[in-house]
């Protein structure tokens, strides 16, 4: 047995007393001579014997409950045989810095108590333990142990964090250096691991983990930090209804706030930022609910605008602000293929609108080159499609650019097979010669939001001869846009990473004259419309993934990510006129923040706008038994969960014994003072 406080044990010292008292407590007696009597001398002789067993019991008693409670404050437990390896005691303790603990606790803010009853634990423990303080940055700087002094020092300086870490990779990474420490520097006999965490149920979780036997005792301490209230509104996403606008043209803001909160909140005030104009709206959104709204801004200057969306909660502020960025395009770029029998009136339709650059060309003529800057490919009347054409495609489309295609009136069924195959159509069947009249427009579509004032019971439109049947496209993640009356499609979109627009007829006046019709021109410079690329409108760190620019500077050129307050290179690759940043690197979601970046080479490529992680808005806590059985589930043993809603100076957490051995004295003291009690009140003399 062993004891958490032994100097308490110093105590039983004062057993000695009673015992002292009561040897040596004579009382004085007179002598009276009186005749004698054998019958009273026995009587007193056996009236003192039955007197000094009552005082001898009595004794015991209060020797043993004074011996109890001293036992009791010097709280014993029985180490695990394990437990007598040699090495040294390490406490690991993990404090969860991410920006959810900024909620207010009972006595300060959560990171505030965290950092308090790690300090608590650090000057409580033996003067050979070496500690291991890990937070969500994971940076090489936290690999080390650390002694009382310098573990206090490295917890004073723990901030928030923006990157949000799950349970499963922090336990990962503290065994990861734990075992290289135990088997290349020094070994370690026992590890106290303590999780300090609000353990939110987006993060809190062990559900991939599981523990592999460890070469030293390890016994877990979960403390959970409780905030006092977990309501929380904030700004969820933002979307435009175009990616690129053009000067002058009317620009829809939507967006999307949510109250994770159990109480219903009204008029939240919401605050829309765009293009220096400012417009505020306030709404009512429901428990556990979302609400989206919208608004209307008119930009005029070309380039990309800054905008923000700012919600009004009190009570969780970190993620009140999302921002965004949308392009207003000085101009879109078209490059139209030409077929031999290919129509001019498709190129004329640009021709009348100074917005777009039209560059034209033939199958044969054609040059990679022209799709560096272009947004949109037309195929204009092609039968026979080159391989290297159909290549070009396929990429241009993974860039992000966007081809609309136009058979030609006797196509290469083979060609065209080839080409649709690879968007995840099947190709053609042949020419259909009946019922090819265009009988409904899928006005629900975005592709024809805002183009007609309403819908149109009759279509003006002539009847085609003869148009193409495409096989199994109800199978394909195809949108159909315009129907005929024998249910095949005249015109439908794939969407990829760019939009593959098909027109399923040819454009010759013998087969109809459907470029006479006011239609044509509309599906032409509404999908050159769609087809403007631009940057997204926003980013998530942690999370952004990969971006890609199309741009003809060098390689020897870096490009670099500039805010107002700082700059620097992220990792990149410049091939085939596309530059693709890693926006997603270790070292740079630590050096970002969320904001406003330009992006520079020799001149302003663009501009994209960053948020911080939504994941921690999601303010649902697990309870602290749903912890510990997870953590059992997980293969750890000796696991202690306990929720700290009281405040850090209340809060105690004890780590070396099991609790029930103090309380098991306590009762015992309790006991022999009964006893005792027992003993004057019913044995009578």
């Amino acid at each position: 047995m062993s004891f958490v406080h032994p100097g308490y044990l110093w105590f039983l010292s004062l057993l000695a007393v009673p015992i002292i008292l009561h040897l040596f407590h004579f009382r004085r007696f007179k002598r009276f001579y009186f005749p004698s009597l054998k019958y009273i001398k026995e009587q007193e002789q056996e009236k003192k014997s039955v007197k000094k067993l009552k005082r001898l019991l009595i004794l015991c008693a209060r020797l043993l409950a004074f011996a109890a409670l001293v036992l009791a404050f010097a709280q014993p437990f029985f180490k695990q045989a394990e437990e007598t390896k040699s090495g040294i005691p390490v406490t690991a303790i993990y404090i969860d810095n991410s920006l959810s603990m900024s909620a207010k606790g009972t006595e300060g803010e959560l990171l505030s108590e965290a950092r308090e009853i790690a300090k608590k634990i650090i000057s409580k423990s033996a003067g050979n333990t070496r500690f291991f303080i890990t937070t969500n940055e994971f940076s090489g700087v936290e690999r080390k142990l650390h002694s009382k002094a310098t573990a206090i020092e490295v917890i004073d300086k723990i901030i928030l964090n923006k990157t949000p870490r799950n349970l499963d990779h922090v336990i990962e990474w503290q065994n990861d250096y734990l075992n290289r420490y135990h088997r290349e520097v020094s070994s370690i006999s026992k590890v106290n691991r303590i999780v300090l965490s609000d353990f939110q149920k987006s993060t809190g979780t062990l559900s991939t983990f599981k523990q592999a036997k460890t070469a030293w005792i390890d016994q877990s301490f979960l403390v959970q930090c409780v905030p006092q209230n977990t309501d929380n509104v904030f700004v969820d996403s933002i979307w435009m209804d175009n990616p690129v606008h053009k000067p002058g043209q009317s620009c829809k803001v939507n967006f999307r706030v949510k109250n994770v909160g159990r109480n219903e909140v009204s008029d939240v005030p919401v605050t829309v930022l765009f293009d220096g104009k400012t417009r505020m709206t306030n709404l009512t959104i429901n428990a556990g609910s979302s609400a989206t709204s919208h608004m209307f801004f008119t930009p005029t200057n070309p380039g990309y605008i800054e905008g923000k969306v700012s919600v009004a909660d009190r009570n969780i502020t970190f993620d009140d602000d999302f921002y965004f960025t949308n392009e207003l395009s000085k101009e879109g770029h078209v490059v139209i293929i030409n077929g031999e029998f290919g129509e001019s009136s498709t190129e004329k339709v640009f021709l009348t609108e100074p917005f777009y650059t039209v560059e034209t060309c033939t199958e044969f003529s054609f040059n990679k080159r022209l799709l560096n800057q272009a947004d949109l490919l037309i195929l204009n009347g092609i039968n026979e499609l080159p391989s290297g054409i159909i290549s070009d495609i396929s990429s241009f489309l993974a860039q992000g650019g966007s081809v609309f295609c136009i058979p030609g009136s006797d196509i290469k069924l083979t060609d065209y097979t080839q080409l649709l195959k690879t968007v995840g159509l099947s190709g053609y069947n042949g020419k259909v010669t009946t019922g090819n009249q265009l009988s409904d427009i899928s006005y629900a579509s975005k592709f024809f939001n805002g183009m007609f004032d309403k819908q149109q019971k009759s279509l003006n439109l002539p009847l085609l001869k003869s148009v193409y049947s495409l096989r199994d496209y109800r199978q394909a993640n195809a949108e159909v846009l315009l129907k005929l009356r024998n249910q095949l499609p005249l015109m439908l979109a794939v969407k990829q990473k760019g939009t593959f627009y098909l027109l399923n007829t040819d454009l010759s006046k013998a087969n109809g004259g459907f470029t006479g019709n006011a239609l044509f021109p509309s599906l032409l410079l509404r999908s050159a419309e769609l087809s403007l690329r631009s940057l997204p409108s926003y980013f998530t760190i942690g999370s952004a993934g990969v971006l890609e620019i199309p741009s003809n500077t060098s390689q020897d050129v870096p490009l670099t990510l500039n805010s107002k307050t700082s700059s620097f290179i992220p990792k990149q690759i410049n091939t085939d006129g596309i530059i693709r940043l890693q926006l997603n690197q270790p070292e740079l979601n630590e050096r970002i923040s969320e904001g406003f970046y330009m992006i520079k080479s020799s001149q302003v490529l663009g501009k994209i706008a960053f948020n911080l992680n939504r994941s921690e808005s999601q303010t649902a806590l697990r309870s602290a038994d749903d912890i510990e059985n997870e953590f059992n589930n997980a293969g750890f043993t000796n696991v202690k969960a306990q929720s700290m809603s009281t405040g850090n100076s209340t809060f105690e957490l004890d780590m070396e014994k099991p609790s029930s051995f103090w309380r098991t004295f306590v009762l015992l003291a309790i006991l022999f003072l009964l006893i005792e009690m027992a003993l004057l009140k019913f044995w009578k003399s």
